[in-house]
């Protein structure tokens, strides 16, 4: 191969890799913006995040040491946070909203929501609810329920500490 071959070669493959290029510097844009968003969340109740998981629409955090949950979530401008003290926390559970259609004779399911729910110790104090994945706002699941399940398990984990 000649010189001018090479230069166009190399030109190609640059063109060919600049749409992902500039989609990963995008995707670690949005990551940084809404981990600054759970900070701010964690900074009410005097807290920080230690652990932290991002899905595509929103992210889950926790501080250890103060043991506190934070959920950040920004859904077609709609914004969408909390925070939990698992001091007054019995349960994590993924609560899991399905709609039944027939289907050639069989009957399946189609998962509408996901929520990572929150059991209060006391029967007084509300539950508490982070809403995971919900059709009406995306099409499909994309390691939503993954994710409700490994914060289900490390929260349930946590909570082992206070009973």
């Amino acid at each position: 191969m000649d010189l001018g071959t090479d230069i166009v070669a190399i030109i190609i493959v640059v063109i060919c890799l600049l749409p992902f290029i500039f989609i990963a510097r995008g995707r670690k844009k949005r990551e940084k913006k809404m981990l600054t968003s759970l900070e701010e969340v964690a900074k009410k109740d005097n807290c920080t995040v230690n652990d932290y998981d991002i899905n595509a629409g929103f992210i889950i955090g926790i501080d250890h040491k103060q043991n506190q949950v934070f959920y950040y979530k920004n859904e077609e401008g709609v914004i969408n946070q909390g925070s939990v003290n698992l001091t007054g926390i019995k349960k994590c559970k993924i609560a899991t909203h399905t709609k039944a259609i027939n289907a050639k004779n069989l009957k399946e399911y189609i998962v509408e929501g996901l929520d990572l729910k929150f059991i209060p110790r006391y029967n007084q104090d509300p539950e508490v609810s982070f809403t995971v994945y919900d059709s009406d706002l995306k099409v499909q699941l994309t390691g939503e329920l993954q994710l409700a399940k490994k914060w289900e398990t490390l929260i349930n984990k946590k909570l082992l500490q206070f009973n």
